[in-house]
């Protein structure tokens, strides 16, 4: 069986059992567990299991408001669903909070960084293209393990901001680094 905190499923027994279980969990793990069956939901990328997932996440930010380990991941988680809703505006409010979390927090990094830069391009924010140019570069130049799949998306991103300035041999050269990476055999897909 597995853990009772990562169903994909949520029927009605399956609730009931979960906030049985989730009651009797110690009350500074509680947060996380939420926040896992969230992303077990949010994973299915069914309709009716994103609401659920929605008022999970919810739940950490009104019930347990103070914890900063799980917040800049419940607002990326949040940024997500309604990516898949196709709401990009609040897809975008929802990555920018967890961004703005982590730089007061900076203990605690999420994949929001990534959802906020490919979701402005997918939605066509140009007026977001610079802060995120800014963002991404900020992110390349880091001393941090990096994962090739994030290298991948960070130089396809900036690939296209460059395109849309008209920077071509720069827009080039990211396409290039991007395409690059796909031969690896570590690229891992999201």
């Amino acid at each position: 069986m597995k853990d009772w905190y990562r169903r994909k499923t949520w029927t009605k027994t399956d609730e009931e059992e979960y906030f049985a279980k989730l009651g009797r969990a110690r009350k500074d793990g509680r947060a996380q567990y939420l926040k896992v069956q969230a992303f077990e939901l949010v994973e299915t990328k069914d309709k009716k299991l994103l609401s659920v997932a929605e008022t999970l996440l919810n739940k950490i930010l009104t019930d347990f408001p103070d914890n900063r380990i799980e917040k800049s991941e419940t607002y990326n988680l949040l940024g997500e669903i309604y990516n898949l809703r196709e709401d990009y505006e609040t897809a975008i409010e929802y990555f920018q909070k967890a961004l703005d979390f982590e730089k007061v927090f900076p203990n605690v990094i999420s994949k929001a960084y990534l959802n906020f830069s490919e979701t402005v391009v997918r939605a066509g924010k140009t007026e977001l293209y610079d802060q995120v140019e800014n963002l991404l570069t900020e992110k390349i130049n880091e001393y941090t393990l990096k994962f090739p799949v994030q290298n991948y998306i960070m130089f396809s991103v900036l690939s296209v901001i460059a395109e849309y300035k008209n920077e071509f041999d720069v827009a080039k050269k990211y396409a290039e680094l991007a395409e690059s990476l796909t031969t690896n055999k570590t690229l891992m897909i999201l």
